[in-house]
């Protein structure tokens, strides 16, 4: 066995370290109630989103004044019924069939049931476009609409393929087969 005045020296090296490792300076932390400065990035890009958001519904606007038939809802997107047909309105969880195109409001279509075939999908699993979801219990199974629903509640900041950019509103024509 070792010394004991080597293993009280071995202690006080251990001891040593262990100190110098624990009492680094560290960065202070800002609080979450303090503001962040008026130049952080953080300020920079929520001005940023804000333009954005901005510029979306300038365009929107522009769109409904020479298309004044599209009436706003309050969930936030707008409708014009090209066919409103009676009968129970389709439930959350209720499979549905679509025939549709998706377009820019420039008119330029994405996505369509001509070249991708009719759309199915179960109202409320988020399996296409969240508005989508919000919009089929509002109609009945026969109702034809054109709707234009605004980024967030289609393709948002990340877009779609190379056609649909960000925060770019659709005009969306849907007509419920079954």
């Amino acid at each position: 066995a070792l010394p004991t005045s080597v293993n009280m020296r071995i202690y006080l090296v251990l001891l040593l370290i262990c100190l110098c490792i624990a009492c680094r300076e560290k960065n202070p932390q800002i609080p979450a109630n303090k503001p962040a400065s008026e130049h952080s990035s953080q300020n920079e890009l929520l001005a940023y989103n804000k333009a954005c958001l901005q510029a979306e519904m300038d365009e929107i606007n522009a769109f409904l004044q020479t298309n004044n038939q599209f009436v706003a809802c309050d969930d936030g997107w707008w409708i014009r019924y090209l066919s409103k047909e009676s009968g129970e309105n389709i439930k959350p969880m209720q499979q549905v069939t679509l025939r549709y195109s998706v377009a820019r409001l420039d008119g330029t279509v994405c996505y369509s049931s001509d070249t991708d075939g009719d759309k199915t999908l179960v109202v409320g699993k988020r399996q296409w476009l969240q508005g989508m979801d919000l919009l089929l219990p509002t109609l009945t199974v026969g109702s034809e609409v054109e709707v234009i629903l605004p980024s967030r509640m289609a393709y948002g900041l990340r877009g779609k393929d190379n056609c649909i950019g960000s925060y770019c509103p659709l005009l969306c024509h849907i007509k419920i087969l079954q």
